[in-house]
């Protein structure tokens, strides 16, 4: 839990975060990036002959089968959505990932300066 404190002149108020909260935060990054590869794999599969639907022979079933696919597993479809969506967590996760290491390299830097004072 971070600590918000009113500013007052001269506290340099503001909010902080102790570095347990950091390393617990990069931890559940770790967690997300995991299950965010687990979803890319199980999105991957959807283009697979597995989940092809099988609506018979005649022309009409094929053409049905195909559409199925196409919404399913195609780019244009929910695979795509999907690739779309991880893509952009992705992002974030890489994106909090360069945060919380900029705060924990500030930190060290923050301690390192104090200890030679």
């Amino acid at each position: 839990m971070y600590v918000d404190e009113p500013l007052t002149a001269g506290s340099g108020g503001g909010w902080t975060v102790e570095p347990e909260q950091v390393r617990e935060f990069a931890s559940a990054v770790e967690a997300v990036r995991a299950d965010l590869a687990a979803i890319t794999r199980e999105v991957e599969d959807l283009s697979t002959p597995d989940y092809a639907p099988m609506l018979g022979t005649s022309p009409v079933g094929q053409e049905m089968a195909e559409k199925f696919a196409d919404r399913m597993g195609s780019e244009r479809g929910l695979r795509g959505q999907l690739n779309v969506a991880l893509q952009r967590m992705e992002e974030f996760v890489a994106s909090a990932e360069r945060t919380a290491a900029q705060y924990q390299q500030v930190d060290e830097d923050n301690a390192t300066n104090l200890r030679l004072v």
